[in-house]
């Protein structure tokens, strides 16, 4: 059974769309937040989630591609999980596959800073990211 790249390609890409709509929809969360607005907040943190669930889907689906062959398991796996920084692609399905992970990497890196932000603000001393701050200050 061969792999079909172009429905990887098409299922990263509906991930990084969704990517790119959950970090909006955390920038419009945080300016709700700024404005003690909790009926907004409550659903954006709906619409948030909804995002999310569309992104893991996608992901499911890929997966599920390499369902029933251990070769194409592989590959899938190869393609999803490698470190893109050497990441080139033998194929132009590869190297569109390589690029679309790259744009989501870069979306969730500015997406992750979006909700340290608020979980600093919102949460204070109790913040996921407090502990965070304190490992990557040790030597």
């Amino acid at each position: 059974m061969e792999l079909d790249m172009e429905r990887i390609m098409i299922l990263l890409q509906r991930k990084y769309s969704a990517v790119r709509e959950l970090d909006r929809l955390t920038k419009e969360l945080e300016e709700t937040v700024a404005r003690n607005d909790g009926i907004s907040a409550a659903m954006v943190l709906e619409m948030r989630d909804d995002e999310m669930i569309k992104a893991d889907r996608c992901m499911e689906e890929i997966w599920q591609l390499g369902e029933e062959d251990r070769e194409a398991y592989e590959k899938i796996k190869a393609l999803v999980e490698c470190d893109l920084s050497q990441a080139v692609g033998e194929t132009k399905e590869e190297k569109m596959i390589y690029e679309i992970r790259r744009k989501t990497q870069a979306v969730l890196e500015g997406l992750r800073r979006t909700d340290e932000r608020l979980n600093r603000r919102l949460a204070g001393t109790k913040s996921f990211y407090r502990d965070k701050e304190a490992v990557s200050l040790r030597p």
